[in-house]
């Protein structure tokens, strides 16, 4: 099933900011799984979503409503007024040009979310093709075949040939009509979605070889504006609001308790069009390449469920978010080691990043201060909700091998990787 990723953002009166936040915090994230308000758990097609506000003097204040859900958009929100109507009118009531008298004024209410959607320049999808409802299928099967197994490790002789133990676990799930779907397994990705991308990137490498001639001058001048205006970007030594941000950002983050961990990320664009067109071409080469990512990792790193990059207010700002397994240092340490060229690619565009060298050198390199930077630019997420808490990237994958493979044909040694996937 196809996934979409999506923010609805929208300024927030001044006069309601206090309040808004208040709602955010008090009445929706203290009670996360069974506010009234966005009951997030009735939303069937939702695998993430993240409430926050971006508090600021020279853009105003934003509220950014992140969703990353299955389907077609209209069907979400359909769902998603059928379940919170309230919810949603109390939250834009906060908000500019919001004129709905009520929660029942359904079609004044999702005009404005539509009116107010803002789509990813670049995305990247961990576990492609994998809905809610399958996610939380396989991983409940993995749990039956797992607690099927530890009776079978108790009460079977020792030495058991892998064919054997195999055939048993197929008797198990045939036996029990609550898993006749999983004789079913669906692809994650039709033939033409697998081959649509890599197809449009070969065309675009080809292309650019053939052009190359052409465009070799243009790129020379490119390059030299460039570099001219890498030595003269200003790099602060330090960033002093940090420290006082931290403890907020890090109390955020270590209150869940569970595997995963969110990111926003606001940072401003580089003045110039030079800047603001580069980065636009540089979001566009990202997610050519992120559409052939389809095996759980983006560039090497193994840990993000969903990630999408959105330039707001006419391109003069660049919102970042992302839900990923694992620590925030650990997530920055895989950025710095597995990705640091395409993450300076796009980040070198904006303000107050480490130096560069020509778009995709340094940077992201440097540690230390990327780190600082990236702690800096990070936002504090009021709301935010996961399908599925208890799952990695790497978990969904594993538990789709394990349903995918079930009743497939195996000689000994397919049999054996498939039971170490236990």
């Amino acid at each position: 099933m196809a996934q979409m990723l999506l923010t609805f953002l929208t300024r927030v009166k001044p006069d309601k900011l206090d309040e808004l936040r208040g709602f955010l915090d008090n009445d929706i994230a203290a009670n996360l799984l069974e506010n009234p308000y966005l009951p997030f758990p009735s939303l069937t097609r939702l695998h993430f979503a993240s409430l926050f506000l971006d508090e600021g003097n020279t853009y105003g204040s934003y509220l950014v409503f992140e969703n990353n859900f299955d389907g077609p958009l209209e069907d979400y929100l359909a769902e998603l007024y059928a379940q919170a109507a309230p919810g949603l009118h109390r939250i834009y009531s906060c908000c500019l040009d919001y004129t709905a008298a009520g929660g029942a004024d359904r079609e004044v209410i999702l005009a404005y979310l539509r009116k107010h959607i803002v789509r990813p320049n670049a995305y990247h999808i961990g576990n492609v093709g994998r809905s809610v409802e399958r996610t939380l299928r396989e991983g409940g099967l993995r749990d039956r075949l797992e607690s099927f197994l530890d009776d079978f490790v108790r009460t079977e002789p020792s030495g058991q040939q892998p064919g054997f133990i195999r055939q048993k676990v197929q008797d198990c799930i045939r036996d029990e009509p609550a898993f006749a779907w999983v004789a079913q397994a669906e692809p994650r990705q039709t033939r033409l979605e697998w081959i649509k991308p890599r197809l449009k990137l070969s065309i675009l490498a080809v292309a650019a070889f053939l052009l190359l001639p052409i465009l070799l001058v243009p790129l020379i001048i490119w390059a030299v504006v460039l570099r001219y205006k890498e030595k003269r970007d200003p790099v602060p030594d330090k960033f002093d609001d940090i420290v006082r941000r931290v403890g907020g950002l890090v109390e955020r983050e270590d209150r869940t308790h569970i595997v995963q961990n969110h990111l926003a990320h606001m940072t401003v664009v580089k003045p110039g069009l030079f800047r603001r067109w580069t980065l636009r071409l540089v979001l566009w080469l990202v997610n050519f390449v992120a559409r052939t990512s389809d095996k759980g990792k983006l560039t090497g790193i193994p840990s993000i469920h969903y990630a999408h990059w959105s330039l707001i207010d006419n391109g003069r700002r660049l919102l970042f978010v992302s839900n990923f397994d694992g620590s925030w240092e650990n997530y920055l340490d895989d950025f710095i080691d597995k990705a640091s060229y395409g993450l300076t690619g796009i980040w070198s565009n904006t303000q107050h990043f480490p130096r560069t060298f020509l778009l995709f050198g340094k940077g992201a390199d440097d540690g230390n201060r990327f780190k600082a930077w990236a702690r800096d630019k990070q936002v504090y997420t009021n709301v935010w909700y996961c399908a599925y808490p208890s799952l990695t990237v790497e978990t969904i994958d594993n538990n789709s091998e394990i349903r995918e493979q079930l009743f497939t044909e195996a000689d000994e040694s397919a049999t054996r990787k498939w039971l170490w996937r236990f």
